[in-house]
């Protein structure tokens, strides 16, 4: 910018007439300066085009003109896609990262804030609502729904993530002891004869479990009605907020067993030979074990007053992404492309997980239609996340 100089006084000293000739006089060499515009770069999301309709040739091209994808999942089964999708893709590597879903948060918001640009896509559960509040909202994960997919799903699961499939925790049992479940209610883990025999990853490290539980508490007058209907008596709440906060205070005081993985009460449960196996809330789709592994394992069906809640497993594009066809190319491969059919999407395509597609049906589990859960609410999962951990925190 320049800055013009005013006379202050027109008859002085020879140096001050000098600067106001200058200041007030216009001659050829002090012409205004031309401000030159420099062309504005379009950002990386105009150039991303997460809502354009991708042509597949043109974005396979483009692929492999960036050569890999790097995604972080949280799932060990990343490395069935990664094989199939470089068969499919040649010329594009995936390099695939397992991870636990914290690892995945910590370390996206780390590379951000430091603004390194690694990883193209995530592979998450979003049980607390906070990934969504607080990275995609912030535009640190961005959505993205191939459009031809897209319009084969209901709209719960393209906005405000775009999520494939889901599974919830259900409760098992041996069903080589207990011909049917002697559960029907999750009021009957507080039973004193389950003292001691419910398996459980620590509520406090699983967000899944804090998914339920928060169901729970936001319809504790369908919990306070269970009650009813198990106990014959209304329920008296011991120091808690109401019946849902009532029935974690009960559950945890009934001795749970706490471990570090579903696969691992999968396996107590259903090992042949028991007499007296344990109980487990458990991932829905460990159910699969029962037939790779041969584990007597059932999950109990019309628990009341519900099934459960779903988590859905999304995937999203990490913002400033270096390979962004790439992540389209595999998003969509993981979805199981256009016609369904793509072998992306069949590692997931298991027993006691629900397709969020309308053309692929679920294998050995019941249909979507038959459940009876509870809203997937992810505001009220975020603004009472914190209240329910410094609860399950009395109580260890």
């Amino acid at each position: 910018m320049q800055t013009k100089i005013k006379p202050i006084i027109c008859a002085t000293l020879a140096l001050l007439m000098v600067f106001t000739l200058v200041g007030c006089g216009k001659t050829q060499e002090s012409q205004p300066e031309q401000k030159v515009e420099t062309p504005k770069e379009d950002s990386w999301l105009e150039k991303a085009a997460l809502n354009q309709e991708d042509d597949i040739d043109r974005l396979y091209e483009e692929a492999k003109k960036e050569g890999k994808v790097v995604i972080y999942s949280m799932s060990s089964r990343i490395t069935d896609v990664k094989q199939t999708f470089e068969e499919q893709y040649p010329g594009v590597t995936v390099e695939a990262y397992d991870m636990r879903m914290a690892e995945i948060f910590e370390k996206v918001e780390r590379e951000h804030n430091a603004g390194i640009n690694n990883a193209d896509v995530i592979f998450i559960k979003d049980s607390d609502g906070i990934p969504y509040n607080e990275m995609v909202k912030s535009g640190m994960l961005h959505n993205y729904v191939p459009k031809d997919i897209g319009s084969k799903m209901k709209p719960e699961f393209k906005e405000p993530m775009f999520s494939t499939f889901f599974e919830m925790k259900q409760v098992f049992y041996n069903d080589e002891v207990y011909k049917t479940s002697p559960i029907d209610s999750w009021w009957d883990l507080t039973r004193p004869e389950y003292k001691g025999k419910i398996m459980i990853q620590n509520p406090l490290s699983t967000p899944e479990n804090q998914g339920l539980f928060l169901a729970m508490i936001q319809n504790a007058d369908e919990m306070a009605k269970a009650y009813k209907e198990e106990f014959g008596e209304d329920i008296v709440l011991n120091g808690t907020e109401n019946a849902g906060y009532e029935f974690i205070k009960r559950l945890m005081e009934n001795d749970l067993i706490y471990t570090d993985s579903d696969g691992e009460i999968a396996e107590a449960i259903g090992a042949e030979g028991q007499t007296d196996p344990p109980f487990g809330i458990v991932v829905s789709s460990k159910i699969r074990d029962r037939f790779k592994k041969g584990f007597k394992i059932a999950a109990v069906q019309d628990i009341k007053p519900r099934d459960g809640v779903m988590a859905p497993a999304m995937l999203l594009i990490v913002d400033q992404a270096p390979h962004v066809n790439a992540a389209k190319l595999l998003i969509r491969w993981m979805a199981g492309e256009a016609d369904g059919k793509g072998a992306g999407f069949k590692p997931f395509l298991v027993p006691g997980s629900w397709p969020t597609r309308s053309d692929i049906e679920p294998v050995d589990t019941p249909p979507i239609d038959s459940l009876n859960l509870w809203d997937f609410d992810l505001d009220f999962n975020y603004e009472n996340i914190n209240k329910l951990r410094d609860f399950l925190l009395t109580l260890q």
